[in-house]
């Protein structure tokens, strides 16, 4: 274990810190994220920022392709959990990992009221998802991945998610990829059978919403919010459970892995430092999150590879915004000798 961390009382158990026992740097790209954060209001309209796209099994039409505007919170609590792992030793030194991360719970809750819905059974007002988890910054990183995410999801799924993260500078607000609503095989060629995408781009259900691109929607909100400013800074992170030379993955409990088998997660948050039209800076998170979910095509022997795309534009609840402030700078504590008493190992 480093200096550093000796000072700190720091373990290679597990403990959880208050944000005063913890520097920024120490959760890395993860720290703007402690508070709560809430749905965004877009500007000059009243449609929601939050947005749930999702086909699921029907009868007479083979399948239903859902449309669910939500709000949302995702609270990021402010204690920190530390642990640290240790590995072998080699050419002499103790091989050793440490890991700060941010317990977080997300609670999704429907705005839609259309008759629709309600057939549907999902009326506005009705929660549509709840998750619990971890970010984790990872300390000694291996194969180039910094950030995991641990989530359980109480329909019977647990995933384990790794990334990156990167500063960008000025990124303007044209950087969101696409996000494709539509079906596809599992090795990602399109299907020829008629039907497989007439709900979905010949049908839109809320106007102002690109349901075949749900990306667009964020673009579109950004622009809104920035007006005639600009983005100045962001950070972002990418995590996919798509990594097999590092065990990521999603598990599932028997009924869905028979029924709609959920065998990979792609998401991206986006955290925006901006200044709007009239020279105010805030701070909004964006995300866009690709879960595929896999059953057997209609008439076809053949499984469907069905995306499931969320996307949400937030800020930060104002009473969570001093959370931040709270991050001691462990570096520059004055009268603090770092070495003093201790020796390395």
């Amino acid at each position: 274990m480093n200096l550093e961390s000796k000072m700190r009382g720091l373990t290679l158990g597990a403990q959880v810190l208050p944000l005063e026992k913890v520097s920024a740097s120490d959760l890395g790209a993860l720290a703007p994220l402690v508070g709560t954060w809430k749905n965004v209001d877009v500007p000059a309209t009243a449609i929601s920022a939050g947005w749930n796209t999702i086909s699921v099994p029907g009868q007479d039409k083979g399948f239903v392709f859902e449309v669910i505007p939500y709000t949302e919170t995702l609270t990021f609590n402010p204690v920190v959990v530390q642990a640290g792992n240790r590995g072998p030793v080699v050419n002499g030194q103790q091989v050793e990992q440490m890991i700060f991360g941010l317990l977080y719970e997300q609670q999704i809750i429907s705005a839609c009221d259309s008759s629709f819905c309600n057939e549907r059974g999902f009326p506005a007002g009705s929660t549509i998802h709840v998750e619990t988890g971890l970010f984790l910054n990872l300390g000694q990183p291996n194969g180039g991945y910094t950030i995991a995410r641990m989530s359980t999801i109480p329909h019977g799924n647990s995933l384990l998610a790794l990334g990156s993260s990167i500063e960008v500078g000025n990124p303007g607000t044209d950087f969101f990829s696409p996000a494709s609503s539509i079906p596809t095989l599992l090795n990602g060629d399109r299907i020829t059978q008629l039907g497989y995408s007439d709900q979905i781009i010949g049908n839109p259900q809320f106007a102002p919403f690109n349901q075949v691109n749900p990306n667009a929607f964020l673009q579109s909100t950004l622009e809104a919010l920035v007006g005639t400013g600009g983005v100045s800074n962001m950070t972002v992170i990418q995590m996919s459970t798509d990594t097999p030379e590092a065990n990521g993955g999603i598990l599932n409990i028997p009924f869905i892995q028979t029924n709609v088998n959920a065998t990979k997660m792609d998401a991206t948050f986006w955290i925006e430092d901006i200044v709007d039209s009239t020279g105010n800076p805030s701070q909004v998170l964006q995300y866009s999150q690709t879960i595929n979910l896999v059953f057997p095509a209609t008439g076809s022997a053949q499984p469907v590879n069905w995306p499931h795309v969320t996307v949400n534009s937030m800020v930060k609840v104002p009473e969570t915004m001093e959370l931040q402030q709270k991050f001691q700078s462990l570096d520059v504590m004055e009268g603090l000798d770092v070495t003093q008493g201790l020796t390395e190992s």
